[in-house]
């Protein structure tokens, strides 16, 4: 996403005759930004992961089931030049709102009644597995980018907190790093709520929708 802002501004005072004011010389402010930054943000491979078809009987009666891991990768690319990037994440089911990483599942509505979570799943960046720019570093500013704390370089949870996540060279940098291209390998763990009513299929829907800023 390439920026370019430009403004300008002219300030008089009318409160005194003009001919009692006038000067040798007057000046128009013009300032602006031009960023070389142009990244995009996708899912290596497609943008669906599937958790496959569970059947009732998987169910052990008055427990949740988790079910296998399953993996997946961002793939971010800026084009043109190195840019310092970050990543905000958020829930589309709203199902979840707390500063964890749980992801909502969707909802079943054939027990009757008030409709029922089907769970979630736990997203996490797989650090542990990057080759480079392995250690996590979070946003304290409400995902501005402005202040950051090193989070961890092994299994990082990937909240929806409105924190912002990006990747630095060292444990001791400062900030994050200014990249041209990163893949960032995440972990999908789903947990499906106990004591599902089944008569037709119950499709699990989650959507986890992952912004790029800079």
């Amino acid at each position: 996403m390439r920026h370019l802002a430009l403004c300008s501004g002219i300030a008089l005072s009318l409160s005194f005759p003009i001919s009692a004011m006038a000067e040798d010389a007057a000046q128009l402010k013009v300032t602006g930004t031009i960023s070389p930054a142009s990244c995009g943000v996708s899912v290596t491979g497609g943008t669906a992961v599937q958790l496959g078809t569970v059947k009732l009987s998987d169910f052990t009666p008055g427990e949740d089931l988790a079910l296998a891991e399953k993996t997946a990768s961002l793939t971010i690319n800026c084009e043109g030049a190195a840019a310092t990037f970050r990543l905000i994440a958020s829930d589309a089911t709203s199902q979840f709102a707390d500063t964890t990483a749980r992801y909502g599942l969707g909802y079943n509505e054939q027990g009757g009644g008030a409709a029922k979570s089907n769970g979630y799943f736990n997203l996490s960046i797989d650090a542990a597995s990057m080759s480079t720019n392995n250690f996590v570093m979070k946003s304290t500013d409400a995902g501005g980018g402005g202040a950051w704390t090193h989070v961890g370089s092994e299994n990082v949870p990937f909240s929806h907190d409105g924190e912002a996540f990006a990747f630095a060279a060292s444990a001791d940098a400062e900030g994050p790093a200014s990249l041209v291209s990163l893949t960032v390998p995440l972990k999908i763990n789903a947990v499906l709520t106990k004591d599902p009513v089944v008569n037709d299929d119950v499709a699990l829907a989650g959507q986890a929708t992952i912004e790029i800023k800079y």
